[in-house]
């Protein structure tokens, strides 16, 4: 079963990619995010290939453990890995909230890391990893300390990765709007 999966795939560019990968021969699309309700909006308003809803939290073990279980007990082939989840916040570091500022690291870089590594196991020639990034990957902005690190992690990750999957032919490219 030939597949893409979309985390971040509620709002804003997760939407766009979702609209995008209905024009791909794949036999299902799946789309994670937190909220259910909007994912099942998104399948009933653009979906015209069978689409597998996924709500879940990814920065939750258990949540990762689950997409890996699913991907084996489908005998998946993931041909378009969308990583596009991820969030940021404006403000001087020592007048945030820690705990925020520790969920946009768990997010932006941990989740992101995980599900690739689960899912390279099940990606062949011509597979494609599309990490979204952020133009403030590549200078760091005040006011944006930790937002403007896991983005520069997401582009550095992105670059080795493309290089290490160039024998594999998997294409690796990261988007930075």
């Amino acid at each position: 079963m030939d597949i893409a999966i979309i985390t971040g795939a509620s709002s804003g560019i997760g939407v766009e990619f979702y609209k995008e990968m209905q024009k791909e021969a794949l036999d299902e699309v799946w789309v994670i995010a937190r909220r259910k309700e909007r994912l099942d909006e998104l399948c009933e308003k653009h979906g015209k290939i069978k689409s597998r809803v996924i709500p879940m939290d990814i920065t939750l073990p258990e949540s990762i453990t689950f997409l890996d279980s699913l991907l084996k007990e489908e005998n998946a082939t993931i041909k378009f890995l969308f990583n596009n989840a991820g969030f940021g916040t404006v403000g001087n570091l020592d007048e945030s909230d820690y705990l925020a500022q520790g969920a946009m690291v768990s997010l932006n870089v941990k989740a992101l890391t995980e599900i690739t590594t689960i899912a390279l196991r099940y990606m062949d020639k011509g597979s494609h990893i599309i990490n979204t990034c952020s133009i403030a990957s590549f200078v760091p902005n005040a006011r944006m300390t930790v937002y403007s690190a896991t983005k520069a992690y997401v582009l550095s990750f992105t670059k080795s990765l493309r290089y290490e999957l160039r024998k594999k032919k998997i294409t690796v490219t990261a988007i930075c709007p």
